[in-house]
């Protein structure tokens, strides 16, 4: 849909509903100042036309946050509006006309599924969405992306959440270096109904690196294909700087080695001195401009206030540290301040569980085993972790026999145990596991929280 469409849909509410107190009058004074700019420079034709006010209404929603949450009576460009507001990068790209009209709505066993705004760069794409029907208080999604034919996309990390019906809720893809967003792909979405959402924990949180998932015995009560097509005014290549700049960290040497700025977020990529006694498993920072403005680490994910902390390049030994974006008001030179990290021992990657009495070994400070379920042929574990933002592992395992798995999903949620405490806790089935034993990769084993910032001009 192209923006006198989009114009033409907003319109037709606008007149069935009426217009909101805080617009009236708005196109018309728009379009008396279009009139008075014409005559100053002597054009013939008035702007007063229909064309010239559908101009000035799509100009004002598409580069007026104030504006757009004005709009009560449109529900979707509030729900926008409104599920960007805790996002400083994503608002910034709606009120800089950063955004993609989908309008796209399909309905699969009485649950319809509406797909409506990409926020989008060349390396993110989030999708604004609502679910509505099937009688469900929650909804939980899960995505993948294929190709326009169908075929397999690789090179991307996706992350999603829950939904509640008729509320605006997003997902995420983030393409790593050497990919990018495709011009044109499938996403399939698969859509879990959850009842009595209230009496339960709280709701997991997804995350998965576009490999199928198992079915298991999620509640799957709807699925949706939708065949997208990118604006390519949005996937323009963002601004890198070249660093290459190496800094102490906790005894441990890291090389600064890019900071990529995008419209809709910002990396750090990072490697490490082989000779580090430690892997970083996780940097805490925030970036300046030289006006002083702060760009904190992590990249929003809109209404899900989930966080997109790190992404990595294991092979090559780098990680890719996410941020908030200084493209639209930035301006260098930067400042990397860097106030701690999280630090993994090298020797002291894997903690063995015994699923039949509850015992762990190597579990470090602040992790507690809270309980090893089996059901059917699965087996459910549940570790209490530190309430820093992160998994406590990596979602790599390992049976007594020394093979490896890699686990698809997990969830990592609040729950309250049994002596009244409320923990953060990662919760992974393991499919189709007979053994008593297993081992799983921990994403840290301990934190420095650094007593000065480390403070590096980047330019």
């Amino acid at each position: 849909m192209n923006r006198n469409e989009e114009f033409t849909a907003l319109l037709a509410q606008l007149d069935a509903q009426g217009v909101p107190a805080a617009l009236d009058g708005s196109v018309e004074r728009a379009a008396r100042r279009a009139r008075r700019h014409s005559r100053r420079r002597d054009w013939g034709a008035a702007l007063a036309s229909l064309g010239g006010m559908a101009a000035a209404f799509a100009l004002m929603v598409n580069l007026s946050v104030p504006f757009a949450m004005a709009c009560k009576r449109v529900p979707f460009l509030k729900d926008l509006a409104a599920a960007v507001a805790l996002s400083p990068s994503l608002k910034a790209a709606v009120e800089n006309d950063y955004i993609q009209y989908v309008g796209q709505e399909q309905t699969a066993n009485g649950v319809t599924m509406k797909l409506e705004y990409l926020i989008l760069d060349q390396m993110q794409v989030n999708f604004f969405y609502t679910l509505s029907g099937g009688d469900f208080d929650h909804y939980l999604l899960s995505a993948d992306l294929s190709g326009p034919d169908g075929e397999g996309l690789h090179g991307y990390g996706l992350t999603s959440g829950t939904a509640r019906p008729g509320e605006m809720a997003d997902f995420n893809a983030n393409f790593n270096e050497g990919y990018q967003a495709p011009e044109r792909f499938q996403v399939r979405c698969q859509v879990e109904g959850i009842q009595d959402f209230a009496e339960s924990a709280e709701a997991p949180v997804e995350g998965h690196t576009g490999d199928p998932q198992p079915e298991g015995a999620r509640n799957i009560v709807a699925e949706f294909t939708f065949d997208l097509t990118l604006d390519p005014r949005l996937t323009a290549p963002g601004e890198t700087l070249e660093l290459n700049k190496w800094v102490e960290v906790d005894s441990q040497r890291l090389c600064l080695e890019t900071l990529e700025i995008n419209p809709t977020h910002a990396r750090l990529k990072v490697s490490f001195d082989p000779d580090n006694t430690a892997w970083c498993k996780g940097l805490q920072f925030y970036l300046t401009d030289a006006k002083g403005s702060r760009y904190e680490d992590g990249s929003r994910s809109g209404s899900s206030g989930i966080l997109i902390s790190t992404g990595g390049d294991e092979e090559n030994g780098q990680v890719y540290y996410y941020l908030e974006s200084p493209y639209f008001s930035g301006k260098g030179p930067y400042t990397l301040h860097i106030m701690g990290a999280n630090w993994l021992d090298k020797g002291k990657e894997w903690v063995k569980f015994d699923l039949e009495t509850g015992d762990a070994e190597n579990l470090p400070e602040g992790f507690r085993f809270v309980e090893a379920q089996r059901e059917g042929e699965n087996v459910r574990l549940t570790v209490a972790v530190p309430d820093v933002g992160q998994s406590g592992f990596n979602w790599d395992y390992r049976d007594p026999e020394g093979t490896e798995y890699r686990l698809n999903e997990g969830s990592y949620y609040s729950r309250k145990l049994e002596d009244g405490t409320t923990v953060k806790c990662d919760e992974f089935v393991l499919p189709d596991y007979p053994f008593s034993t297993v081992e799983m990769k921990l994403s840290y084993t301990r934190m420095a929280e650094l007593d000065r910032p480390i403070e590096v001009e980047l330019k």
